[in-house]
C-alpha cells in the first residue's frame, strides 16, 4: 500500500484491543501517482544508467532547437538491447522534469498486421482514453481537449470519434474515400500537434518503428511533415533494418547507439554485482562476452543469480559456487532460453502463454487462456514479476502486464512447440471475442493474425475479410493487403460456398482497387477469370454480377469503355430475376459513370434518375464500393449529363446541390464538380469564377489525394478558358503525364488530349495541335469515346492549316461529331458544329450557308441559356448582314 500506488494519508498509530503493540492506520484517498511496478521499480531506482553522455547530449541539443520553434526528428537506431528504450525513457524523464509533456506510443511485434495500432496506442494516451471509458465518456475526453486546442475543430470531432471506436449516432462521421478519410485524420491530428506547439512544447516517443503497420507508417510521415517549425521533438528508435523516405530532412538526425564502451561496462557491473572479492574477474568475462549489450549483461546477472552461481542481494553479490565459461551463454537468447528453461512448469507456462498473446496483455485475457485458478494465476504473476520476465504496465483500471524487453517474449514465444502456439493462437482468438463483443471491427486485424498462425486458413480468412471492410474507409493500401491475405490464404482451403464467395469477393476488390490505384491489366485479367471461374462453380449469380459489375468499374477507369459496356451488360442480365435494388443501385452507378466517361449522356441521364428515386435506404452497398456517399455523386452525375445533353439551368442547380454537399461532407467531390464545371465552361461562362472553383478543387484534391485527375483537368481547362494558355499546357501535360506513370484513371487521357489540342490552337503551334487531337481521335476510335469536340477540334485544325482546301477532310470529322452527337445525346455540341460549319462556309465564301448556319447555332445557344455564345454568334450575324 504505501509502495505508491495508491494515496493514503498517515493517520497515527492507534492501540487496538487485543493487539500488544499499535497498529499503524491510513485513510485511502484515492489511486496514487505510481501505475505500475515498473513506476515503482523507477522510484526504488533501476539498474544504474551509463555510458550516454553523448546521445543524451544529441537529444539535448535537438530538444532545445525544438523549443526554439524548429521542429526536430531523432532517429535512434541499435540492435535489440542495446539500450534504445532506456535512453527514449531516461530522456522523457528528463523532459518531464522541465514540464515538457511527452507522449508516447510503440511497435508490437505482430504489429505489421494491425492498421493504425500505434496510432491508436498514440490517441488514446493523448486524450486519456481507457477501456473503462464509455463512448460517451471517452467522446466528451476527445471534444474537450480538441476544442480548447482549436474551436474549429470541432467540426471535424465526428471523424475523431469513428476512428477512436466512439462514433457519435447524432453527428456521424461524413462517407469519405478511403484516401480523404486518411488525410483528412491526418491532417486534424497535424492541425492539433501546432496549436498545441503555439501554447506549449511537446515530445513524442514513438518506438520499434521495425514492427510498425503501414497505416501508422503513413502517419508518423505525416507526423515527420507536420513538425517543421513547431515546438515539437519526435524521438523514434529501430532496429537497423528498417529504413523511411522521411529520413531524408533537413530536421531529421539518425543516432546510432553502439555497444557500451568498456569503463561503462565495468561501471554498469560493479552497480549490479557489487565489490565482493570473490567475484575475481567475473565482470571481465561477462564484458567480453556480452560484447557490450546492456541488456544482455542485466540478463547474464540475472541467471547467474537463478541459478544460485551468485548470493546476495543486488549490488552486493558474492560467488556461490564456482563459474565455467559454458555458465554464461554466448548470445542474448541462449541466456533468456535458460532461465524460461529453469522456470517451474506454472510459470512456464504462464509466460509462453502470454508471449503469444503479444507483448502487453491484460490480465483478464490471459484468464481466459491459462484456466489457473486466480490464487495461482497471481501467484505465478508475482513470480514472473519478481524474475523481471515481466512488469506491470497498468494496475488501474485494469491489470496490464508487459514483457520487460522485446526479446523476452520472442525468446518465450520461440521455447514452444508448433502444435501447441497454434492451440493457444486459436484459444487468444476466442477469448478475444468473448471479451471484446462489441469491439471486434477494431480487433478483426489481430484476430485474423492469431487464426491465421493457429493454422486456420478459413477462419483467419473470414477476419482479414472483416479488417479489410473497416479499413476500407480509412487506408486504401492497407484494405489491400487484407484482401491479399484472404486470397491466399484461401488457396489450401478445402472448397465450399463460404470459400468460394470469399475468393470472389477478394479479386473483385482487388480489380477495383487496380483500377483507382493503377495496376497491371494482365493481373487484372488474371483475378476476373479466377473470380468468374469460382463465382460460377458456386452458382451464385449474385456474385457473379457483382465481379461483372467490379471488372466494369475497372475497364471504364482504364478508359476501356466498349469492354466496360459488355461486362456491364451481363451483370444486368444476370440480376433482371429476381431484381436486387442494392446490386441495381451499383449497376446503375457503374453504367452511369462509364456513359459520362465516355460521352453519352443520353443513356447516363435515365440511370441516375433511377438511382435517385431508389433512395439512400438501398445505397449501402453502392456506398462501399464508390468509397463516400451516393447521393453527392449522382447530383454530380445528374449535373454533368444535364450540362452535356444542354439542359444548363437545371445542370447548374443540381451541381450546386452537389458543391453544397461536398463543402459539408465530402470534399473530394469538388474536384469532379470543378471539372464538369470547366467541360461546358464555354457554355456556362464566368470564365473567372470557374478558375476559382478549379483552384478550390486543386487544394482539396492536394489535401485528400483524391480525385487529382479531375482537380488537374479543371484547372487546365479553366486556365485555358481565361486565355491563360501556357499556364493551361503546363498544368494538362503534368497532369497527362501524371495519370499515364501511376496507370490509374486512364479513362482521363482523351480529356486531356482534347484540351492540349485546343490550347496548341490557340498558341498557333498547328503541327503540335494536330499531332494531340490525332492522338486524341485515335483514343476515341479504339476505347469508345464518343466526344464530338474531339472531332470539332480536328475540323478547326485543318481549317486553320489549309482553309478551304481542307473541305473534304474538315466534313468528314464534323460528319463524325454529328454521329456522336446523335448517338450520345451530347445536345450541348449541336451548336458547335453548326458554328464550324459557317466558319467553313465563310472560308469558301457562301455567305448564304454561313448565315444559315449561324443562325441555327445562335438559336440552339439560345435555347440552352448559353448566353455568351449567343451574343457572340449574334455579332457575327450582324457583320455577315453588314455590307463591307
Amino acid at each position: 500500500l504505501v509502495s505508491g500506488y495508491f494515496d493514503l494519508k498517515d493517520l497515527g498509530h492507534f492501540k487496538l484491543k487485543g493487539v500488544r503493540e499499535p497498529v499503524r492506520v491510513h485513510q485511502l484517498r484515492g489511486v496514487g501517482q505510481l501505475r505500475t511496478r515498473f513506476d515503482v521499480a523507477r522510484a526504488r531506482g533501476l539498474s544504474k544508467f551509463v555510458g550516454r553522455d553523448r546521445e543524451m547530449t544529441s537529444l539535448d541539443a535537438a530538444l532545445d532547437s525544438a523549443l526554439e520553434g524548429q521542429g526536430q526528428v531523432v532517429g535512434v537506431v541499435a540492435e535489440a538491447g542495446t539500450g534504445k528504450s532506456r535512453l527514449c525513457f531516461e530522456f522523457a524523464e528528463r523532459c518531464r522534469a522541465r514540464g515538457i509533456m511527452v507522449w508516447e506510443a510503440r511497435g508490437v511485434a505482430h504489429g505489421k498486421t494491425i492498421p493504425f495500432l500505434l496510432v491508436f496506442e498514440l490517441m488514446r494516451g493523448y486524450f486519456g482514453i481507457t477501456n473503462q471509458d464509455s463512448d460517451e465518456m471517452a467522446r466528451d475526453k476527445i471534444a474537450g481537449r480538441v476544442v480548447r486546442l482549436d474551436p474549429e475543430l470541432s467540426e471535424e470531432l465526428p471523424i475523431f470519434f469513428e476512428f477512436l471506436g466512439v462514433p457519435d449516432p447524432g453527428r456521424p462521421s461524413p462517407s469519405l474515400s478511403p484516401e480523404a478519410h486518411q488525410r483528412r485524420l491526418f491532417g486534424i491530428i497535424r492541425r492539433l500537434i501546432q496549436a498545441r506547439s503555439e501554447r506549449e512544447p511537446a515530445v513524442f516517443v514513438f518506438e520499434d518503428l521495425h514492427w510498425i503497420d503501414g497505416s501508422s507508417e503513413a502517419f508518423v510521415e505525416n507526423q515527420v511533415e507536420s513538425i517543421s517549425g513547431t515546438r515539437t521533438l519526435l524521438l523514434v528508435n529501430f532496429r537497423p533494418e528498417y529504413h523511411a523516405e522521411w529520413m531524408q530532412k533537413s530536421y531529421y538526425q539518425q543516432l546510432p547507439l553502439l555497444p557500451l564502451g568498456k569503463e561503462a561496462i565495468q561501471e554498469l557491473l560493479r552497480n549490479l554485482l557489487g565489490p565482493d572479492p570473490s567475484l575475481g574477474d567475473l565482470s571481465e568475462r561477462i564484458r567480453h562476452r556480452t560484447a557490450g549489450n546492456p541488456f544482455f549483461i542485466e540478463e547474464v546477472v540475472q541467471s547467474l543469480v537463478e541459478s544460485g552461481a551468485l548470493e546476495g542481494t543486488p549490488g552486493a553479490y558474492r560467488l556461490g559456487r564456482p563459474i565455467d565459461e559454458a555458465a554464461i551463454p554466448r548470445t542474448v537468447q541462449a541466456v533468456l532460453a535458460a532461465r524460461i528453461d529453469r522456470l517451474a512448469e506454472r510459470e512456464k507456462h504462464v509466460l509462453q502463454t502470454a508471449s503469444v498473446i503479444g507483448r502487453t496483455f491484460s490480465e483478464s485475457l490471459l484468464a481466459r487462456v491459462v484456466e489457473l485458478p486466480e490464487t495461482e494465476r497471481s501467484e505465478t504473476l508475482r513470480a514472473l514479476l519478481s524474475a523481471e520476465f515481466l512488469y506491470e504496465e497498468a494496475l488501474y483500471p485494469e491489470a496490464e502486464y508487459t514483457f520487460k524487453h522485446p526479446l523476452t517474449q520472442e525468446v518465450a514465444y520461440a521455447s514452444q512447440l508448433g502444435d501447441r502456439r497454434r492451440r493457444l493462437h486459436a484459444a487468444v482468438a476466442r477469448a478475444i471475442e468473448d471479451l471484446h463483443p462489441e469491439q471486434l471491427e477494431e480487433r478483426a486485424a489481430l484476430l485474423a493474425h492469431h487464426w491465421e498462425e493457429a493454422g486456420e486458413p478459413l477462419e483467419a480468412a473470414r477476419w482479414h475479410r472483416n479488417a479489410a471492410v473497416w479499413v476500407g474507409t480509412k487506408d486504401v493500401l492497407e484494405t489491400l493487403r487484407h484482401w491479399r491475405r484472404v486470397q491466399a490464404l484461401l488457396e489450401g482451403v478445402p472448397e465450399s460456398k463460404e470459400a468460394l464467395a470469399l475468393g470472389v469477393e477478394a479479386r473483385g476488390q482487388l480489380i477495383v482497387a487496380a483500377g483507382r490505384l493503377g495496376g497491371s491489366k494482365q493481373e487484372v485479367e488474371r483475378l476476373f477469370r479466377e473470380a468468374r471461374e469460382l463465382a460460377e462453380r458456386s452458382g451464385d449469380r449474385r456474385a457473379l454480377a457483382l465481379l461483372k459489375m467490379h471488372y466494369g468499374y475497372f475497364q471504364t477507369l482504364d478508359g476501356r469503355f466498349l469492354a466496360a459496356r459488355t461486362a456491364l451488360e451481363e451483370a444486368r442480365r444476370l440480376i433482371e430475376e429476381p431484381l436486387d435494388p442494392e446490386l441495381e443501385m451499383v449497376l446503375l452507378w457503374v453504367s452511369s459513370y462509364l456513359h459520362l466517361m465516355s460521352g453519352s449522356v443520353r443513356e447516363a441521364l435515365p440511370l441516375i434518375q433511377r438511382a435517385l428515386a431508389l433512395g439512400e435506404s438501398h445505397s449501402g452497398l453502392a456506398a462501399a464500393f464508390i468509397g463516400f456517399g451516393v447521393r453527392p455523386f449522382l447530383l454530380w452525375a445528374r449535373g454533368f449529363a444535364l450540362a452535356g445533353s444542354g439542359q444548363l439551368e437545371e445542370s447548374q442547380r443540381s451541381l450546386e446541390q452537389a458543391t453544397a454537399l461536398a463543402r459539408e461532407t465530402h470534399p473530394e467531390l469538388l474536384a469532379p464538380v470543378a471539372m464538369v464545371h470547366a467541360v461546358f465552361g464555354d457554355l456556362f461562362g464566368v470564365p473567372a469564377a470557374m478558375l476559382a472553383r478549379a483552384r478550390e478543387a486543386m487544394q482539396v484534391a492536394e489535401e485528400t489525394g483524391f480525385a487529382r485527375v479531375f482537380a488537374e483537368l479543371a484547372l487546365g481547362l479553366a486556365l485555358f478558358l481565361n486565355h491563360r494558355t501556357e499556364e493551361a499546357v503546363r498544368v494538362l501535360e503534368e497532369g497527362l503525364a501524371a495519370s499515364r506513370e501511376s496507370g490509374s484513371y486512364r479513362f482521363s487521357e482523351p480529356f486531356f488530349l482534347l484540351t492540349l489540342a485546343r490550347a496548341h490552337l490557340e498558341r498557333g503551334d498547328l503541327e503540335q495541335a494536330r499531332a494531340t487531337a490525332e492522338e486524341a481521335a485515335a483514343h476515341s476510335a479504339s476505347r469508345g469515346f464518343l466526344h464530338a469536340d474531339v472531332q470539332l477540334v480536328r475540323a478547326q485544325i485543318h481549317m486553320r492549316a489549309r482553309g478551304a482546301k481542307a473541305e473534304r477532310d474538315v466534313e468528314a470529322a464534323l460528319a463524325k461529331a454529328q454521329r456522336f452527337v446523335d448517338e450520345s445525346g451530347a445536345c450541348s455540341r449541336q451548336p458547335f458544329i453548326h458554328d464550324v460549319r459557317a466558319e467553313l462556309a465563310d472560308l469558301k465564301g457562301d455567305d448564304a450557308q454561313c448565315e444559315r448556319e449561324l443562325r441555327e447555332a445562335h438559336r440552339l445557344f439560345t435555347e440552352m441559356g448559353a448566353t455568351g455564345h449567343a451574343e457572340r454568334v449574334a455579332r457575327e450575324l450582324e457583320q455577315l448582314q453588314t455590307p463591307a
